[in-house]
């Protein structure tokens, strides 16, 4: 009678990203089930109910109702929600009407927010913290634990936002990189392609030739190429002046957390003074946002256990 208790309570999570799916079962206690975690990759995978269809037909689970969140990347909001840089749509009705419970969505960086709040806690006092992330794209997520109130999570599309450059140097850059543009979006400049794209610009502007074409290239090519450094410093900075901006509206005065491939391999550029001015600003406020702390954290598998963590928090 116990195990078919188990077996009821049980649920699937999932992230949709760009390279594919995973999915993964989680038991009644919200932690994922050792060995149950898959991957589909995106050229063979046609759609997301097939996936799901298939990833229940290979865990041999029971026919009947079955809870349900998913992680996707892109704005959840609507029935039917498209995932960025991908063929796929996820539709609630349409899970809903397949798995027999209203699924749970949420954004990519909303999971990753979820996973950060299971694995730390709370604490004494309120706290708000800003998670930012730079892979492909640049996804903002703001975390807010209350001794009294529990967790907040709250998704936003802040990578999307107007950038505003700290320095004439990084408005050079930018106003060569999009010409005849009033506004570009944060997530244009600081993300995989944009790295590439001011490195290739700076390379040809010094006369030489791009030696490398990929963002792993670009950072590992850092310690010894002038215009990799150059274009690693200033993505860096960027990124920096949009987290101090970010921390301003969010109100995320108890630290940023940066989780992501991209931000991961700029974190030494982060110890420099012309990033640090970046983040702290000129304004007002310099004073009290060079008190804000800035670390860097990725949570393996983190939209699967902040998926599970916002199903367990919704029951």
């Amino acid at each position: 009678m116990r195990e078919d208790t188990a077996a009821a309570t049980r649920a699937i999570v999932g992230h949709v990203g760009r390279k594919g799916v995973r999915f993964a079962l989680v038991d009644g206690a919200g932690r994922i089930e050792p060995g149950s975690i898959r991957f589909h990759e995106a050229a063979a995978t046609p759609s997301i109910a097939g996936a799901i269809t298939g990833f229940q037909r290979e865990m041999q689970l029971p026919p009947g109702a079955i809870r349900s969140a998913i992680a996707v990347a892109g704005l959840v909001r609507g029935d039917s929600i498209s995932v960025t840089r991908t063929r796929w749509f996820v539709s609630r009705s349409g899970l809903h009407a397949m798995l027999g419970h209203p699924p749970i969505i949420l954004n990519d960086f909303e999971a990753e927010a979820w996973a950060l709040a299971a694995r730390e806690g709370g604490g004494q006092f309120a706290t708000t913290h800003c998670i930012a992330g730079a892979t492909s794209g640049l996804g903002v997520a703001v975390l807010r634990r209350d001794p009294v109130r529990g967790v907040t999570v709250l998704a936003t599309e802040a990578g999307h936002a107007a950038f505003a450059p700290p320095d004439q140097a990084l408005a050079e850059h930018v106003a060569a990189l999009f010409p005849g543009r009033l506004s570009v979006t944060a997530e244009e400049f600081v993300s995989a392609s944009g790295l590439v794209t001011l490195y290739t610009h700076l390379a040809r502007a010094a006369g030489v030739s791009p030696r490398f074409t990929t963002p792993e290239a670009v950072t590992a090519g850092a310690i010894r190429d002038a215009q990799a450094e150059a274009a690693c410093e200033a993505i860096a900075a960027a990124f920096a002046a949009h987290l101090g901006n970010l921390v301003l509206s969010y109100g995320a005065w108890d630290g940023v957390i940066v989780s992501g491939g991209l931000g991961a391999a700029l974190r030494p550029m982060f110890a420099r003074a012309r990033v640090t001015a970046a983040f702290q600003g000129t304004h007002r406020f310099a004073r009290q946002l060079a008190q804000v702390p800035i670390r860097f954290d990725t949570v393996p598998q983190g939209e699967l256990l902040g998926a599970a963590e916002a199903l367990r928090a919704a029951a």
